[in-house]
């Protein structure tokens, strides 16, 4: 098995995907939006069961936060306290190095499930979203990874891929997104709209949090990049319902 598809489970799930994983973590990026759309079909599994909208939200949230290790939540806290309570760098990358969580981090943490159990609840009809928006969130962190430096002095969490990877990396994730609004075309989808608003939304938060980041640290980290996915992917849910808001 390719080393690339090993490293992006083992990286951003806690599924044991036999494998080797190689040195080029780079190869990885290309897998990242797969595994959005395969923690997206958990949630259309859940989406299918006869209980009330805000329970099935709720237990999406759940097991998108036990699949992956609550990984991308853990990057969201430590970036919320390091940019909430850092005014420099060396200020903000040690606040985020930190094990304990801040007020900041409580903030954001909660602000954002909520947003997202709202949404869901809203959206646990339209499955294609539900599979999108995963891999949608997945390839944003390939973006920024592909566009962005090293923040950090030394080795780190995402040090070899931020360092390993250029804009061409980012190409193959941005194609398959694609892709997947051409086959909602084709079949005529009534959530192919929603699904542009929300690729519109979660494009418009990356570059905020990529903009925000390079001016104070100068580049990215781990953490940044696991803010960037929750962020990325609750914006989206916000898009589309948002679209659907209006289009009622």
């Amino acid at each position: 098995m390719e080393s690339g598809f090993t490293g992006a489970f083992r990286t951003l799930t806690r599924f044991s995907v036999p494998g080797r994983t190689g040195q080029h973590q780079n190869r990885t990026l290309f897998w990242f939006p797969f595994v959005g759309l395969v923690l997206g079909f958990f949630s259309c599994l859940i989406a299918l069961l006869p209980i009330s909208p805000f329970v099935r939200s709720s237990l999406m949230v759940a097991a998108m936060a036990y699949l992956t290790r609550g990984f991308h939540l853990d990057g969201l806290c430590d970036v919320a306290d390091g940019f909430g309570g850092g005014w420099t760098k060396e200020q903000t990358l040690r606040i985020m190095r930190d094990s304990h969580v801040g007020a900041f981090a409580l903030i954001a943490l909660v602000c954002t499930l909520l947003i997202q159990v709202f949404s869901l609840a809203e959206l646990v009809d339209y499955l294609p979203i539900l599979l999108f928006v995963p891999a949608l969130g997945r390839t944003m962190v390939a973006m920024a990874t592909s566009l962005s430096s090293y923040a950090r002095e030394g080795e780190g969490t995402a040090s070899a891929l931020v360092r390993e990877s250029g804009p061409r990396h980012m190409v193959a994730p941005l194609l398959q997104m694609a892709l997947f609004l051409v086959v909602l075309s084709l079949l005529a989808s009534p959530s192919l709209l929603p699904a542009c608003s929300a690729t519109l939304f979660a494009l418009v938060m990356t570059l905020l949090v990529m903009r925000m980041s390079h001016r104070r640290l100068g580049g990215v980290t781990g953490d940044v990049l696991g803010a960037i996915e929750v962020l990325g992917e609750t914006s989206a849910y916000l898009g589309a319902l948002i679209f659907l808001a209006f289009a009622r």
